[in-house]
């Protein structure tokens, strides 16, 4: 069953979940759900930058959480977007190397543990998770932050450097990453795409365009 994002123990637990028919969770029945809401880019931002929704999915994931001495399992639902934009790499060189990835978790908790799936990940850990090991992802560093206006506020956007290989290509790749709590939700963007092409514009705009949850 899908609750509150913070569940305590205890008492106030049992009468919480009991009241609200999850009385599985307390038997070890049945496991407590959290799912997040969609995070998408608008279609007009879209169109603007010329990017297209490549991919989309809701992947669960199960934990494990001790309440009041017992083992509970908690499923977490997730949603995830991919956006592409076809670029040239090199001369003759032309594919989706521009990606932007946005993940939507639940910032819930229960017994005070967070059972956020990435709430445990570095920035590279979020960096190398969102843009794939399979990628040939390597010496990632930090470069710089800056401020972009998205999700109602002014938020902190993280850039890296990067080799990776693309199109059978080893080049040098910049990342962008942002990570912010909205509306009972954990929204996180990781975009990247060959250093030598200059995205840094499409994907503010792309986090501007963001809607939590989609119109």
């Amino acid at each position: 069953m899908l609750r509150s994002r913070e569940v305590g123990i205890g008492v106030a637990l049992v009468l919480l979940l009991a009241t609200a028919g999850c009385v599985g969770f307390l038997t070890g029945d049945a496991p407590l759900g959290f799912a997040a809401n969609a995070t998408e880019v608008d279609d007009a931002t879209l169109e603007e930058t010329e990017y297209r929704l490549a991919h989309s999915a809701s992947p669960n994931s199960t934990q494990n959480v001790t309440v009041g001495g017992q083992t509970r399992q908690v499923v977490v639902s997730s949603e995830l977007r991919r956006y592409n934009r076809t670029v040239a790499l090199a001369e003759g060189i032309e594919g989706e190397f521009a990606r932007a990835t946005v993940f939507t978790s639940p910032a819930a908790t229960v017994a005070g543990t967070s059972v956020n799936p990435i709430g445990s990940l570095s920035d590279e850990g979020l960096v190398r998770r969102f843009v794939g090991a399979s990628s040939g992802l390597a010496n990632v560093e930090f470069r710089s932050n800056r401020s972009v206006e998205f999700l109602g506020e002014s938020r902190t956007v993280s850039e890296y450097a990067a080799t990776r290989s693309m199109g059978g290509v080893r080049t040098n790749a910049t990342i962008h990453l942002a990570t912010v709590e909205h509306d009972g939700d954990f929204v996180t963007v990781v975009a990247v795409h060959p250093e030598a092409v200059d995205e840094r514009s499409r994907v503010d705009a792309l986090l501007a365009g963001l809607r939590h949850p989609p119109a």
